[in-house]
C-alpha cells in the first residue's frame, strides 16, 4: 500500500507508453532501475548507480552529490564563498522563465536577493512583475496561456489513473497578445542566434521533442512558433495531423493499453532495497573532500535508511523554541505565484488561508485567540501572523500554507497577505541533505503576542 504505480498508491506517473512512441522504464547494471521512463528523452541523473565523485566546477558543487538529481538548492550558499571549494569563477549571466524563484525555489530570500545582487546581468520572463523580477535588468514579457501557443499532453505528467486514453492537444491563444509582446518560443531562438548558437539549440530540440526528418529544424533558418509545432505534430502523429488538423479537431486521443496503465508486473528491472552503491560512492566521496579540506556529514550514506532527528526536532526538544514550522500545499495556489489572482485570493480570504494554523489548546496555553495577530519567529526570520486555531494539527506543531507573502508592487493585490514559509528557513550546508540536496523544510519557531 502507498508504493507508486500499485493500487493505494500514486497511480498517474505517467512512466510508460508505447503511443506515438515507446518510452518505458529500464533495467541497467545488475539489472536494476536505472531509467525512469518519460517521454521525452530528458537528461535525467540515476540515483544507481551514481555518479563518481570529483572536485566540483558546477557552483551548484553538483560533483560533491553523486546520487542527486539536481543541487540549484546550494546556489545562494557557494556563491557567497566559491573559493572556499576551488571555484575561481561568478556567475555572470541568469536566463529565467516567469516563475518565482525567489519566494519558491530557496531558503532564506535575504540570501537569494544577495545571491542575484552578485549576479552582473539578470534577463527574465514575466506575466506580472513579481519578486524576482525586481532584480532583473532585462523584463522581457511572457503571454499568458489565453495568449499563446503551446504542444501540449495534458495527461502525460500527471494522466488520469487507470485506462483512460492518452490525449493531446495544441493551445491556441483565444485573443491575441498586445502589441510587441512575441512569442517565447522566438525569443530564445533569436538569442541564440546572436550567440551564434542556433544550430546546437536545434540539435538540442530535436532530441528532446524527438523531431525526425523531415521535421526536423535545419541549422540556418529561423521558425515561427506555429511552424515548430506543426513540425512536432507531424512527427508524432503523422502527415495528416499537423496542427491545422488541431484546429480543426482539438484533440487527438489513442487508446492506453493495460500494461501502459498499470505498469508494475511489466518493469523489466529490480529496484533495490539494500542500497549498497550508497556506502561505495560514500567512501568515494570521503576522498574527495578530504582533499578540498571541507567539513562533511557522510551519516546518510548507508544502505539501510533510519530515522535522523533533524535541528528543529532537536531545538524543541530542548526547549529553545516551543513549535516545529511545516508547509502544506494548496489545491488552489501554485508555488510562488497565483494569488495575485482575484478569484484565487478571494478564496484565499474566504477560507482563511493566510493564516497560519496553530492547535486550539497550545495556542490558549499561551493566551492566544482566533484570529489574533501574532509575531511568529525562526532563527532567521521574524514576521507578523494570523493565527488560525484548530484541532486538526499536533500541539507541537505550526501549519503554513501556500507562499505568500508579495511584496512586489506589480502584484497589487496578493502584496502584504500571507507569509513566505521559504523565508523562516536556514539556509546553509548544515541545513541541506547531504543526499538529494533537498533544503531542511522543518524548522523551529516561536510563536508570542
Amino acid at each position: 500500500m502507498g508504493a507508486v504505480n500499485v493500487p493505494g498508491g500514486m497511480l498517474s506517473t505517467a512512466a510508460a507508453g508505447k503511443r506515438p512512441h515507446q518510452w518505458w522504464p529500464e533495467g541497467g547494471a545488475d539489472g536494476l532501475l536505472e531509467k525512469g521512463g518519460h517521454i521525452l528523452p530528458l537528461p535525467h541523473p540515476k540515483a544507481f548507480p551514481g555518479r563518481t565523485p570529483t572536485k566540483p566546477v558546477r557552483m551548484d558543487l553538483f560533483e560533491l552529490f553523486p546520487v542527486a538529481s539536481h543541487s540549484h538548492t546550494l546556489l545562494p550558499i557557494i556563491v557567497q564563498n566559491p573559493e572556499r571549494y576551488g571555484l575561481s569563477y561568478q556567475i555572470e549571466v541568469m536566463l529565467h522563465t516567469p516563475t518565482n524563484s525567489l519566494l519558491g525555489s530557496f531558503g532564506d530570500p535575504k540570501m537569494v536577493e544577495s545571491f542575484f545582487q552578485s549576479i552582473p546581468f539578470i534577463g527574465g520572463f514575466a506575466v506580472e512583475i513579481n519578486e524576482t523580477n525586481h532584480f532583473d535588468d532585462i523584463v522581457l514579457p511572457f503571454p499568458s496561456y489565453l495568449e499563446r501557443y503551446d504542444f501540449i499532453g495534458a495527461d502525460y505528467l500527471i494522466p488520469p489513473c487507470g485506462k483512460e486514453d492518452w490525449f493531446w492537444q495544441v493551445r491556441q491563444p483565444v485573443v491575441e497578445p498586445p502589441q510587441g509582446m512575441r512569442p517565447p518560443h522566438e525569443v530564445i531562438m533569436e538569442i541564440a542566434d546572436r550567440l551564434g548558437i542556433l544550430g546546437d539549440l536545434y540539435r538540442l530540440l530535436n532530441h528532446t521533442f524527438r523531431l525526425k526528418e523531415p521535421h526536423a529544424l535545419e541549422p540556418g533558418l529561423r521558425y515561427p512558433v506555429t511552424e515548430v509545432i506543426d513540425r512536432m505534430a507531424r512527427s508524432w502523429f503523422g502527415e495528416e495531423q499537423g496542427l491545422e488538423w488541431f484546429r480543426q479537431h482539438g484533440v487527438i486521443r489513442i487508446p492506453r493499453d493495460v500494461d501502459e496503465a498499470y505498469i508494475g508486473p511489466f518493469i523489466d528491472a529490480r529496484l533495490p532495497i539494500y542500497l549498497e552503491h550508497f556506502l561505495d560512492r560514500g567512501e568515494e566521496l570521503k576522498k574527495i573532500v578530504t582533499q578540498m579540506g571541507v567539513e562533511w556529514d557522510f551519516s546518510d550514506y548507508q544502505p539501510l535508511s533510519d530515522w535522523m532527528p533533524c535541528p528543529s526536532y532537536e531545538a524543541v526538544q530542548n526547549g529553545q523554541y516551543d513549535f516545529i514550522a511545516v508547509h502544506y500545499k494548496l489545491p488552489f495556489v501554485y508555488g510562488g505565484f497565483g494569488n495575485e489572482n482575484p478569484w484565487i485570493n478571494e478564496i484565499c480570504e474566504q477560507t482563511e488561508t493566510y493564516s497560519i494554523l496553530v492547535n486550539e489548546e497550545a495556542a490558549k496555553a499561551k493566551g492566544i485567540r482566533d484570529g489574533e495577530e501574532v509575531w511568529l519567529e525562526s532563527p532567521v526570520c521574524k514576521v507578523k501572523v494570523r493565527a488560525k486555531l484548530t484541532q486538526c494539527i499536533h500541539p507541537q506543531v505550526v501549519g503554513v500554507g501556500g507562499h505568500f507573502g508579495h511584496w512586489s508592487a506589480g502584484m497589487p493585490i496578493a502584496r502584504g497577505k500571507g507569509i513566505s514559509f521559504n523565508s523562516l528557513l536556514p539556509t546553509d550546508l548544515e541545513h541541506i541533505d547531504k543526499i538529494s540536496t533537498a533544503l531542511d523544510h522543518c524548522v523551529q519557531v516561536r510563536l508570542y503576542k
